[in-house]
């Protein structure tokens, strides 16, 4: 078994109740901490997702962003669309050691070229050979986009209409929208969801946004793209 620390930054709701969690590890080098690579915890089954009692901590609680925790891992999962990704060791629980402010955020943003850009593909997905052939890959960014809104619109998907939570933004000159899996931000900006009107919703301040976002395991060969996470630094 390998206990890991990691600052937790994602969280996100992952074919409802199972959860996807990332984040970055915080390694002690004889007392002194520095910030290793993403770690994404997975499970050996449901494409990773982790169940409730996978994830949870000492009195039954999920891990939030900004929670520090150590989690027992057994081994690399050596996907090479998803490095990040280690398998948990069964059976043994995670423990939260502390949090962090938000302040530490912008330490970890990461400035990528793009995100996963396919120009084959629509803006929130793309193929997997065109994945393959980027250099420096990884499959989870903490960024800062150059503008940001929430979008709720529907889309009908099987002979019915369902509503859609989306996040719409620029980022390097390029316009992406994806789908939104953070299970916390919409309880402030659209608390009755799935009963919200459709249309655009701003933040608060758009330029105090940070996103975490991840590529989904692939679905009809196509890895599509996820807002996990939306943070709103202090003033």
């Amino acid at each position: 078994m390998i206990a890991k620390r990691i600052l937790i930054l994602a969280n996100s709701t992952k074919h409802h109740p199972k959860r996807c969690v990332a984040g970055r590890e915080l390694i002690d080098e004889g007392g002194q901490f520095r910030w290793g690579g993403w770690i994404r915890p997975v499970s050996n089954h449901d494409e990773g997702a982790l169940d409730f009692d996978e994830r949870s901590l000492p009195g039954a609680v999920d891990p939030k962003p900004l929670d520090v925790v150590q989690v027992p891992l057994s081994a690399p999962e050596s996907n090479p669309l998803q490095p990040e990704n280690w398998l948990i060791e069964p059976e043994q629980a995670w423990t939260r050691e502390s949090a962090m402010g938000a302040t530490v955020l912008p330490t970890l943003v990461e400035q990528p070229e793009s995100l996963w850009f396919d120009p084959a593909q629509k803006s929130d997905r793309a193929s997997v050979s065109a994945l393959e052939r980027l250099a420096k890959f990884q499959s989870l960014y903490l960024i800062r986009p150059d503008k940001f809104h929430f979008q709720i619109r529907s889309r009908v998907w099987e002979g019915y209409p369902k509503k859609q939570q989306r996040g719409v933004f620029s980022y390097r000159g390029r316009h992406y929208d994806f789908a939104l899996t953070d299970p916390l931000i919409g309880q402030k900006y659209y608390p009755d969801y799935p009963r919200t009107e459709e249309g655009d919703i701003h933040p608060a301040d758009a330029s105090r946004i940070l996103l975490c976002v991840s590529l989904t395991p692939p679905f009809h060969g196509l890895h599509y793209k996820v807002i996990a996470t939306v943070f709103e630094l202090p003033a």
